[in-house]
């Protein structure tokens, strides 16, 4: 089989090619041809030595993909050859509770990832494809599928009467707009760039409000809305921006942070206690999303014909340039890399 991988994580020049043995499923696994996998930034972090510790230079990374179904090993059930599948990252966490334990199983991280022309995984974990979904919006939906029905769906109940925010136009935001919009939610969404906003505003964006041009955005948005904020926000700026992000709420508004674009997940909340308390906010951190989450989101995808907007597509021996593509922030939703 043919691989990257992550190298001694000194950034996107310690990516390496490899070439290794032909895999066999244990009990309960499957092997799997892959099609296509999908970047994310925490991607990124894997190969900067910012995300999981004491990983192997040889790991597999990519949290995203989708493949056709090659050989079952003993004891595997409900699975056929020649199925398209997709898995959450937490290939163990299928529904319930989150655990931490969930992170010794984290595709790209704790164990190997997509970019490969094969991969091995546990057959629970395994969502069938319908045939109406295309291989790139599948490559691309796992880790924020899983991510954005967690922190808009289940915990922040996203639907008719609510408005949404998110921030910036990464694929998590993107996604999260189509998702929303496909429930019935009102949405709003940032940007520095003009035509980023119109692309937003074509996918259904309520509000579109350009940061650069209104460093106070937060105060834009409650203009725009009379007053009245978002209901839920999925926030991937992070802590260092926690200030504003409060200031962008309702009262009763639930935030979801996932993300911490603005500085770092070591970073300090910005906003004050009395200001959360003021408006009385919940706030929870969301660690991707379960097997049940992502084939919810996937249900609405393929009833709804959602897309994932794909910024660049690249071929496997470029995956280098599909990183650093994504490391230049000058892409508008996913970076998806072909393998076959």
């Amino acid at each position: 089989m043919h691989c990257w991988e992550i190298g001694p994580r000194g950034g996107i020049d310690s990516l390496r090619q490899s070439e290794r043995p032909e895999p066999a499923p244990g009990p309960g696994e499957v092997v799997v041809r892959v099609a296509a996998a999908g970047l994310n930034y925490r991607d990124l972090m894997v190969l900067a030595g910012q995300y999981g510790s004491g990983l192997p230079d040889t790991r597999i990374p990519l949290s995203d993909g989708v493949g056709t179904v090659a050989a079952l090993g003993s004891g595997v059930s409900g699975v056929s050859l020649g199925q398209r599948v997709i898995a959450p990252n937490f290939t163990g966490w299928r529904d319930g509770a989150f655990g931490p334990g969930l992170f010794g199983h984290d595709l790209g991280v704790t164990a190997d990832g997509w970019l490969a022309d094969t991969i091995v995984l546990p057959a629970t974990s395994l969502i069938a494809v319908p045939d109406s979904v295309s291989d790139a919006t599948a490559a691309t939906l796992a880790v924020v599928g899983g991510t954005v029905w967690h922190a808009m769906v289940a915990f922040g109940e996203a639907g008719p009467g609510k408005l949404v925010l998110a921030q910036g136009t990464g694929g998590v935001s993107l996604f999260a707009l189509q998702l929303g919009k496909a429930l019935g939610a009102e949405f709003a969404i940032t940007s520095s760039r003009a035509d980023k906003l119109e692309r937003c505003r074509e996918l259904g964006a309520d509000h579109a409000i350009d940061y650069r041009a209104r460093p106070d955005w937060a105060a834009a948005l409650l203009e725009a809305t009379g007053g009245r904020g978002a209901d839920v926000v999925v926030d991937t700026l992070g802590f260092p921006a926690l200030a504003e992000t409060v200031t962008a709420c309702a009262v009763e508004a639930r935030i979801g942070t996932l993300g911490a674009l603005s500085g770092s997940p070591a970073a300090t909340a910005s906003a004050s206690q009395g200001a959360i308390i003021g408006k009385n906010l919940t706030i929870k951190g969301i660690a991707s999303g379960s097997r049940a989450m992502l084939a919810a989101a996937l249900d609405v995808v393929a009833r709804h014909k959602i897309e994932m907007v794909v910024d660049r597509r690249f071929a496997f021996a470029e995956a280098p340039a599909a990183y650093r593509h994504l490391e230049s922030g000058a892409h508008i939703g996913k970076v998806l890399i072909e393998i076959v």
